[in-house]
C-alpha cells in the first residue's frame, strides 16, 4: 500500500466523522425544541388582554417572553417594585408589602399565628414563573443554533470528504480515472 494514499484517506474520515457529527447536533437541536416546545403547549398558557402579544398561546420565543414580562409586571404592581430578598417574611399591620422579619412586629392571626407577607410570596412565585418562561425562551433559540451549527457541521463534512476523494483522485491512477483526471506521477 501507498503511503501517499494515508493522508487522502485520513481526510475523508475526517469529513466522515464531521458528517456524523452535523446530523447529530441537527438531530439534537430539532429534539430540543420539539421537547421544549411541547412543555410549554402542555400547560396551556394564554398570555393576558394587557401583554405585548395579547391572547396568544405560549409555544415561543416571542409569546413566552411577552407572558414572562407581563408576569413581572403584574407582581410588581402587588409588591410595590419590591424583590423578594427586599421584602420581610411576615405580614404588618397596614398591609406595606415590604413586611417585616421582624417576629415582634409581624401581624398575628386569632390564634396567635404569625400571618405571611402574601406580597412576598406572590414574588416568589412570580420569579420562579418569570425564570421558567425566559428559560425556555432561550432553550428554543440555543435549540436553532444547534440546528445551524449541525446543518454547518454536515456542509463542512461533504466538502472536507470531497477534498479527501480530490487528494485520492491526484495519488491514485485508478480514482483519478474514474473521476477524470490524471493521477500525479509518483516517483517509486
Amino acid at each position: 500500500m501507498n503511503k501517499l494514499n494515508l493522508f487522502p484517506k485520513l481526510v475523508i474520515t475526517i469529513g466522515i466523522v464531521f458528517g456524523i457529527a452535523g446530523v447529530a447536533a441537527t438531530g439534537a437541536g430539532i429534539f430540543i425544541q420539539s421537547f421544549v416546545v411541547d412543555q410549554l403547549v402542555a400547560q396551556n398558557i394564554t398570555t393576558p388582554d394587557d401583554a405585548t402579544i395579547p391572547n396568544a398561546l405560549v409555544n415561543d420565543i416571542p409569546t413566552a417572553l411577552s407572558m414572562s414580562e407581563v408576569i413581572q409586571r403584574h407582581a410588581a404592581n402587588y409588591t410595590g417594585g419590591l424583590t423578594y430578598a427586599e421584602m420581610g417574611r411576615w405580614a404588618v399591620e397596614g398591609g406595606d408589602p415590604a413586611g417585616t422579619s421582624n417576629r415582634d412586629l409581624a401581624l398575628v392571626d386569632e390564634s396567635g399565628n404569625l400571618v405571611p407577607n402574601a406580597a412576598r410570596n406572590t414574588q416568589l412565585t412570580a420569579s420562579g414563573l418569570v425564570t421558567s418562561l425566559s428559560l425556555s425562551a432561550m432553550a428554543i433559540g440555543l435549540s436553532y443554533g444547534v440546528i445551524a451549527l449541525g446543518i454547518a457541521f454536515l456542509v463542512l463534512g461533504f466538502v472536507v470528504v470531497g477534498l479527501g476523494y480530490a487528494l485520492l483522485g491526484l495519488i491514485t491512477p485508478e480514482v483519478a480515472k474514474r473521476y477524470g483526471f490524471d493521477a500525479v506521477a509518483v516517483p517509486a
